[in-house]
């Protein structure tokens, strides 16, 4: 992959990295003459590419399927819903292009590292067949998170409503674009014109209904950055103005007092209340938005709205973050149940089904940016705090971490160990690295959380092996 491209993380859109390792060195690891994760994410892109095909039809593609029983290598022969997303997000009996983006990027990555194109080639073709049939009579694409594809039946599949919905994370627009342009302008804008309900304002909603509904944090996010890359191609300043619109329209409802921004202003739920980790999302997205489009306007939102969340939200006692923070006030709120919230604190390990309105290594990341951007000591500290409690982390914190969990902190750490210069940091992200592989490695294959003996999209397998490479790369670098 040619320079740097974005691609959602889920849990914390990410910055693709850039290698500095190359063919060469990969084949002095895999050599076995230096510490290396390539052979084990190899071995598994290359079964995914092969084996984890779509072939159970009438008509084979080239998609991944987002469920594997990593001891047959073929889809599950019993019934399985994936247990860390609600509804069918999770794509049974499928797969879904969209939460399978952080697989195509490590894919392209893999192939850019060791000079071997096939895991390249596997990805275009997935995409390539997707874009043949997974665009709808308006130029939407089929996916997110009410739409997947049956391989079973060669059918994309709507569910709850069958809106079109993308959180966290918004698409590795890039990937698309190096196939067709034209579809990729054309969905981006029909996706504003229908999730934007009051152009003026820019309100908007999370479904594609015109309606006032759900003003999510992490949906608004999705347009703002969208909106902002393809203003960077098109150069179209209507595309920029309405990016900055949805911001503002975010931004512009923050407490009066506190400076929080509300995750959902448009409704009178828990979460038109409170802030939550969520708003770092939001701000890496107007981050990139920043990069995107040459405005600091995105950039200077971001840096207030993480500067208000660390303002408030540490709890020096405890250590830790609060999970919830009221709106008015800044004081924690605790929910009195588990649901589809944060609880005491954020958690970096949370085993709640998702969505739980929590990312706190997007709030990580997204306070190593902004150090990196502004030297401000408010964000400097913001990174410590987080990294140390990461550090602080035992295995029986996390007895059945997601692939992602592990994925997002290994990145995190190997980013701060340079950016903080703190050695023991580096350390952390491969001993993270390390117990990732012992407690997810089976049969060539990374499952999606310990002993499930599956290999699932949603659970960010993805995202660790992106963290792994560059955390080899960092190494190999030194």
């Amino acid at each position: 992959m040619n320079g740097k491209m974005t691609v959602l993380l889920l849990m914390v859109t990410i910055y693709v990295p850039t290698f500095s390792i190359r063919a060469a060195q990969a084949q002095q690891a895999m050599n076995g003459t230096s510490r290396s994760y390539l052979p084990l994410v190899e071995s598994h892109l290359r079964n995914l590419t092969t084996s984890g095909l779509d072939v159970y039809g009438p008509r084979e593609t080239g998609n991944w399927m987002a469920i594997i029983d990593t001891r047959t290598g073929t889809y599950p022969d019993f019934e399985h819903t994936p247990k860390r997303v609600y509804r069918k997000i999770g794509a049974p009996r499928g797969s879904s292009l969209y939460w399978d983006q952080p697989m195509i990027v490590a894919a392209r990555q893999l192939s850019d590292i060791t000079g071997k194109r096939e895991y390249a080639a596997a990805a275009d073709r997935y995409i390539r067949d997707f874009l043949a049939d997974g665009i709808d009579e308006n130029g939407l694409f089929l996916w997110g998170n009410h739409c997947y594809y049956d391989a079973f039946e060669d059918r994309f599949v709507k569910f709850s409503g069958g809106y079109h919905e993308l959180r966290p994370h918004a698409a590795a627009w890039d990937l698309f674009w190096q196939h067709d342009p034209a579809v990729v302008e054309r969905y981006i804008r029909t996706m504003a014109a229908r999730h934007v309900y009051d152009p003026a304002a820019g309100g908007f909603n999370r479904h594609d209904n015109n309606q006032r509904e759900h003003a999510f944090l992490e949906a608004g996010g999705v347009l703002v950055e969208s909106l902002a890359w393809l203003y960077g191609k098109t150069k179209d300043r209507r595309l920029l103005e309405m990016a900055l619109k949805i911001a503002r329209y975010s931004f512009d409802r923050r407490g009066e007092t506190t400076g929080l921004l509300v995750n959902d202003p448009d409704t009178n739920r828990w979460d038109s209340k409170v802030c939550t980790t969520e708003v770092a999302v939001w701000a890496n997205s107007c981050l990139r938005a920043a990069e995107f489009s040459g405005r600091e306007d995105f950039a200077e939102m971001a840096g207030a709205a993480v500067a208000a969340y660390l303002k408030y939200g540490y709890d020096a006692d405890a250590g830790k973050y609060f999970g919830q923070l009221n709106v008015k006030d800044g004081k924690p709120v605790t929910a009195s149940e588990i649901g589809y919230w944060p609880r005491k604190y954020s958690d970096i390990w949370n085993p709640d089904q998702w969505p739980t309105h929590d990312y706190p290594m997007a709030m990580a990341e997204a306070c190593l940016t902004l150090h990196g951007k502004t030297g401000d000591p408010v964000f400097f500290q913001g990174a410590h705090r987080w990294a140390e409690i990461v550090c602080r982390s035992e295995p029986s914190d996390r007895p059945a971490a997601y692939a992602e969990q592990y994925g997002l902190c290994i990145r995190f750490l190997t980013r701060a160990g340079v950016a903080l210069k703190q050695e023991r940091y580096t350390a952390k992200a491969h001993e993270l690295a390390d117990e990732a592989v012992a407690r997810l490695c089976e049969s060539g294959w990374f499952q999606g959380y310990p002993e499930s003996h599956l290999y699932e999209a949603v659970d960010g397998v993805g995202y660790l092996l992106l963290a792994l490479m560059e955390l080899e790369a960092d190494a190999l670098a030194q």
